[in-house]
């Protein structure tokens, strides 16, 4: 059963991160959204990223944004290589703490998810958002709605053979809305099980998805 993902929220497990230099604002909007970037636009990618730590010291396997992108550790990138082998684009950036100087701490390389597949998997009518059911409830907000009660469906036949992908960018857009932006992250119950097996933290499960062969 797949699972429709977001960044922890548990307290003492989140952590504040800044690239430097400091990333500009419309780079930062395309890798968010998932567009194909440029050799430029790869060129202009900053290659540090600042993070704070852990109350307990270090940081997670997957640091990131609440509606992404995100950076992977090293093992995860690796999962991902063999369920998915060439897939994905890992743009390699430097894990280092806010202090500097004597007291600044690095953390090695980390991944940065760049041009990330973008599946029209859900079936929007037997799925819930936030203002209703199916079809009118994604007219009118097109967000998931988290409650427990709620469901996100998928289609089988879509997601068959992918383990980690976002929703496509033009899914939420309607004719009244047309501008509309919406962000949904869902891996494969055979990656959250790697990810839970290696005690991979920064990932947290919002919903279990119910699968149909649409």
């Amino acid at each position: 059963m797949p699972y429709l993902i977001g960044l922890t929220s548990e307290p003492g497990k989140v952590v504040g991160l800044v690239f430097e230099p400091k990333i500009d604002g419309r780079l930062s909007a395309l890798i968010g959204s998932g567009e194909p970037l440029t050799p430029e636009l790869r060129a202009a990618i900053p290659r540090v990223l600042r993070v704070s730590e852990l109350e307990g010291g270090g940081v997670p396997g997957i640091i990131g944004w609440n509606i992404g992108p995100f950076v992977i550790c090293q093992r995860l990138r690796d999962i991902l290589e063999e369920l998915e082998p060439g897939r994905h684009e890992f743009f390699p950036v430097e894990i280092r703490s806010f202090d500097r100087g004597a007291d600044e701490r690095k953390f090695g390389i980390y991944y940065l998810l760049i041009g990330l597949i973008g599946l029209d998997a859900v079936v929007v009518e037997q799925t819930t958002f936030t203002k209703g059911f199916g079809r009118e409830g994604y007219e009118r907000s097109a967000r998931f709605d988290h409650e427990k009660s709620a469901v996100c469906t998928l289609d089988a036949r879509i997601i068959e053979g992918h383990h980690f992908w976002k929703l496509p960018r033009e899914f939420g857009r309607t004719p009244d809305h047309p501008g509309r932006s919406v962000s949904g992250y869902f891996c494969s119950d055979e990656l959250w099980s790697r990810i839970k097996q290696e005690h991979i933290e920064g990932w947290r499960v919002i919903k279990k998805c119910a699968v149909v062969n649409g």
